[in-house]
């Protein structure tokens, strides 16, 4: 068992969040940390917050955490599982967290753009700038769309090594297929295209010896990337793409999936923190 956990941030919705965190908890043998924030607003003619509010929210807070704990314990006993309540910043927690995680999952930043603005975007945030790949998972799947695997967006980056570690690993684990694709502009020219095959096959050489029984499917996308992404999450089960850079450096695309995705998407920094 790995002594890095996966994180949730638990926001109270549970359902598909949960179960996804739950299931790679259980695929990694890791244990799993639970994590609810309740910060207090402060009100722009106080000094300080109000205790009584303070005491308040986290009395409704810790009422989340334990009713994720009931549904927790039904459901992965065998979990090895810890919870924790703070009064600080989601972000703020959650990126703290991913110094030391194996992997973050949220929900998707499916509230208004005034909300946004405000600092309520937390996945949108942690896909810029976590230190170890994020999972945002809509709240809702629905179950009654076709499912075609694994689709990993790939830029022809040589770095791309953590990205395709996770997506091979969980093809390998669900017994999916995994689609690997690469995305060029309107109006490229028939040598890009042409480029852009080559490296994508230069980019997965190797990799079906390591996972010989992932299936792996090649594909060169005429789209942007971002709305090439968001039309991928509504036939596959899971979408994953890179972000270059340290944290701050971010991707257009990743920024659309987690917060329009019909799948969960995972963001998997391209040069990771070495592991403690």
């Amino acid at each position: 068992m790995s002594t890095r956990p996966v994180v949730l941030g638990d926001d109270g919705t549970r359902g598909a969040t949960l179960e996804f965190a739950l299931a790679e908890a259980r695929r990694r043998h890791a244990p799993l940390k639970v994590v609810h924030c309740a910060p207090t607003p402060l009100d722009p003619t106080d000094v300080m917050p109000s205790e009584a509010l303070s005491r308040e929210l986290l009395a409704a807070g810790q009422e989340v955490l334990d009713g994720t704990r009931q549904l927790i314990e039904q459901r992965a006993a065998e979990l090895d599982v810890e919870y924790v309540l703070s009064d600080r910043a989601p972000i703020e927690f959650l990126l703290e967290e991913s110094e030391t995680a194996q992997l973050l999952v949220t929900g998707i930043d499916d509230i208004p753009w005034y909300d946004r603005l405000f600092g309520g975007a937390v996945a949108t945030y942690l896909s810029a700038h976590a230190l170890c790949p994020l999972v945002t998972v809509p709240k809702q799947l629905d179950e009654s769309q076709q499912h075609e695997g694994v689709v990993v967006a790939l830029d022809g980056t040589s770095g791309a090594r953590p990205l395709l570690s996770f997506a091979f690993e969980v093809a390998q684990e669900w017994g999916a297929p995994l689609h690997a694709v690469r995305m060029v502009p309107v109006g490229a020219t028939p040598d890009y295209h042409e480029i852009a095959r080559a490296n994508l096959s230069e980019v997965l050489a190797g990799w079906a010896e390591d996972y010989p029984d992932v299936r792996v499917d090649q594909e060169v996308i005429v789209s942007q990337p971002s709305a090439g992404g968001i039309a991928a999450t509504r036939r596959a089960q899971l979408v994953l793409v890179g972000r270059s850079g340290k944290h701050g450096m971010h991707r257009p695309t990743a920024a659309s999936l987690v917060r329009h995705a019909a799948c969960p998407v995972a963001v998997v920094p391209l040069d990771p923190p070495t592991a403690p």
